[in-house]
């Protein structure tokens, strides 16, 4: 059995020994003794951190090739995390790649994950460390929560709302104040809905 295979395992999914050990019960010892090749675990502790990431037994003993690293979880697909936006006042935006995180989406190119700073959406669960995946689009149906850019080139992440020529990017925090906008802002570029959320994954 080959240790780099639970090695991409941790990369992939951006965790470490120590969290593993940890949450599932198994030994750091055990872990770093496999690593020194002195021993293997045996099924049952296999099963576990299988489990722990979701991906078949066969596939960590290296007999799963349709469980493969271009697909880590059945029906997933590996979509990009591009950039950091703050769900409260709106920052400049990073579109470099941070990493990746896994959907149950067909086209990854379609969607993006975005990793959510602040909490004025913290009423919905969107709480500050949230991974939000967004489906592209630049158009929105009112009451959906959306990406939006402001200002050219910051964004926030906010619930839409249109009232004739104006439209209102509402917190879901009492504390914070709605952006207002015009609809003339979206024609001229100032503000562009990047897409719109379909999920929050929040890390623990």
């Amino acid at each position: 059995m080959d240790y780099k295979i639970f090695e991409n395992l941790l990369k992939i999914n951006k965790t470490t020994v120590y969290r593993v050990s940890k949450e599932t019960g198994i030994a750091a010892s055990t872990l770093s003794d496999w690593k020194n090749g002195r021993s293997t675990p045996k099924t049952e502790k296999l099963r576990l951190i299988a489990d722990y990431f979701g991906v078949s037994l066969e596939y960590m003993i290296g007999k799963d090739s349709k469980n493969d690293n271009s697909s880590e979880l059945s029906g997933s697909t590996r979509v990009a995390i591009i950039g950091e936006i703050r769900a409260g006042s709106p920052i400049i935006t990073n579109e470099s790649v941070l990493g990746y995180e896994y959907a149950d989406v067909r086209e990854s190119d379609e969607y993006f994950y975005l990793k959510v700073q602040g909490d004025s959406m913290k009423n919905i669960g969107m709480v500050d460390g949230s991974l939000v995946l967004f489906h592209k689009q630049q158009y929105a149906q009112d009451g959906e929560v959306v990406a939006c850019l402001v200002g050219g080139d910051s964004a926030t992440v906010k619930r839409f709302r249109r009232s004739k020529k104006n439209v209102y990017l509402l917190p879901e925090n009492e504390e914070y104040e709605p952006i207002k906008l015009s609809t003339d802002d979206f024609e001229t570029g100032e503000a562009r809905i990047l897409g719109v959320a379909v999920e929050i994954k929040i890390k623990l």
